[in-house]
């Protein structure tokens, strides 16, 4: 007779212990992520290096940024002028920290003192102001960008990226760029906390409170202000589109150069002496006034105001302390980091300011 085994019936299956998972030590499964890391650096690698001069935190003469922008569109045109035999030393130079200026693109970031400017085909009539009459309250200039006039001052990020269109990564399309740098600006918005920010169907630029209806409208007409009679309150106009980013651009053989103005915290009284990129009936706000609340400019609801005084240092009665500088590097950064997705770039900052000396000599600026 068979043996029974202790704590079975007689006609139990009797076999081996079973192996319970406490038996045994419990092993992991480990991943080997080396290839992905590896995969995503050289996605990295991949993307074309982008020379950035962040200049944003000081002002700069509008004069000033403007020649060092034909300057170094210049010299990138003639770095891509050059016959093929030169590629590989181009490519090359594209990792090394120590590339001729011109040789990669390049983005100035910057803020300007108090200026208007006019784009090349701008009327006069949108400035409220003689710009030739001694008491004018800012300085003129006309460009060769597109658009109309816009105002540039303290507490506005400026970015003029100067970027080879043809060169696979982009495409040889304005309307394409412009819109990248709508892209751009609205990110930047987004990472800042600004309301709903986007586009407005026909108008060039990046908006706050887009698709927001104030209240008792029915359909985005309502954002228009029709007559200047003053009759809509700041509190009105408060919950519409803000206009925040103004762009107006130019190229060369497809080489862009003028750019993109965000408005982080300027004073936007300023913006009083002009009717912004020719449009007077909606509002023209910046990432502080709507993170505050407040409302912003409408041209329209000023015209027939004079600027033969001390006039521009307050808005609704808020009255304007100076760019916050915290805000102004969250912006900074968020800018950047907007620009880098967008446009599939690495930016690789340059210290100070681009020596655009020797453009009339050899062309190896640095």
């Amino acid at each position: 007779r068979a043996p029974v085994a202790v704590g079975h019936r007689p006609g139990d299956r009797v076999g081996p212990p079973s192996r319970r998972r406490h038996d045994r030590p419990e092993t992991r499964r480990r991943c080997d992520t080396s290839g992905a890391l590896d995969l995503a650096a050289a996605a990295a690698r991949a993307r074309p290096a982008v020379d950035l001069y962040d200049l944003s935190d000081t002002l700069t003469e509008y004069s000033t940024a403007w020649e060092w922008q034909r300057a170094i569109l210049d010299l990138r045109l003639r770095h891509l002028a050059r016959d093929d035999a030169d590629d590989a030393m181009l490519e090359e130079a594209n990792d090394d920290d120590d590339a001729p200026l011109g040789s990669r693109d390049v983005v100035l970031m910057v803020q300007h003192p108090p200026v208007v400017t006019l784009g090349t085909g701008s009327t006069s009539a949108n400035l409220k102001f003689d710009p030739d009459a001694p008491g004018a309250p800012f300085p003129v200039h006309r460009t060769e960008r597109g658009g109309e006039a816009t105002y540039h001052g303290p507490g506005q990020l400026v970015i003029y990226p100067i970027v080879n269109l043809q060169d696979g990564h982009h495409r040889p399309d304005l309307h394409w760029y412009m819109r990248s740098l709508e892209d751009v600006a609205v990110a930047t918005m987004e990472s800042l906390g600004v309301a709903k920010p986007g586009r407005v169907d026909g108008l060039t630029g990046a908006w706050a409170n887009v698709n927001v209806s104030p209240p008792g409208a029915d359909d985005r007409e309502s954002h228009r202000l029709g007559t200047p009679d003053g009759a809509s309150a700041p509190g009105d106009i408060a919950g519409r589109e803000h206009k925040l980013a103004a762009i107006g651009v130019r190229a060369r053989r497809w080489v862009t150069y003028h750019g993109m103005a965000l408005n982080v915290d300027p004073n936007l009284s300023h913006f009083r002496a002009i009717v912004p990129c020719g449009i007077g009936d909606r509002p023209v706000g910046s990432v502080a006034q709507m993170l505050g609340g407040r409302a912003g400019v409408v041209s329209a609801l000023d015209d027939g105001v004079t600027f033969d005084r001390d006039w521009g240092e307050s808005i609704d009665g808020f009255d304007w302390p100076g760019a916050d500088e915290a805000l102004m590097r969250a912006a900074r950064v968020a800018a950047m980091d907007a620009f880098e997705r967008v446009f599939r770039v690495r930016l690789r900052l340059r210290r100070g300011a681009p020596d655009v000396t020797a453009v009339a000599g050899d062309g190896s600026g640095r």
